[in-house]
C-alpha cells in the first residue's frame, strides 16, 4: 500500500484484495449449503464496500472546507457511520435469513484487509532493512 499514491488506485486495490480474500469464507459457505452464512457475509461485506466509497467522497468533500467545518463534517459522519454499522448488525441479528456473526465479519472485511496489507508493509520494510545491513 506503501507504493500507491492516489486514492482511487489505493481503494480499488483495498477493494480488489478484500474481494479475493472474501473468496474463501463465500466458496466455504457455498460448499457446506450454508445460505444464511453465505447472505449475512455478502450483505456485510457490501454494505462495507458502500461505507469505504462514502468515506472517501466524504474526506474529499472536507478537504474543500475550512479546518473549523471540515472537523465538524468528519465527526458528524463517523457519527452517521457507526449508525449505519448498528442498523446493519441490528438488521442481521433480527433477520433470520441472516447470519449474524457473517454479517459483522464482512462488515469489517476491508478494515481486516487493511490492517494485514499495513503488516504486511511492515514486514517487508524490517526484512528489507535486515537484508540491507548484511550488503
Amino acid at each position: 500500500m506503501k507504493d500507491i499514491k492516489d486514492p482511487k488506485k489505493l481503494q480499488k486495490k483495498i477493494l480488489k484484495t478484500t474481494y479475493l480474500i472474501a473468496l474463501l469464507p463465500i466458496l466455504s459457505a457455498l460448499v457446506a449449503g450454508d445460505m444464511e452464512s453465505l447472505l449475512g457475509f455478502v450483505f456485510g461485506l457490501v454494505v462495507a464496500t458502500l461505507l469505504l466509497r462514502l468515506k472517501y467522497n466524504n474526506i474529499l468533500r472536507a478537504l474543500n472546507m475550512d479546518m473549523e467545518s471540515a472537523e465538524k463534517f468528519i465527526r458528524n459522519r463517523y457519527f452517521a457511520e457507526y449508525g449505519l454499522y448498528f442498523l446493519v448488525l441490528f438488521t442481521a441479528a433480527r433477520n433470520p435469513n441472516l447470519n449474524f456473526i457473517a454479517a459483522a465479519v464482512g462488515l469489517f472485511m476491508i478494515k481486516f484487509t487493511v490492517l494485514l496489507l499495513s503488516v504486511k508493509d511492515l514486514l517487508e520494510d524490517t526484512f528489507q532493512d535486515q537484508f540491507d545491513k548484511y550488503k
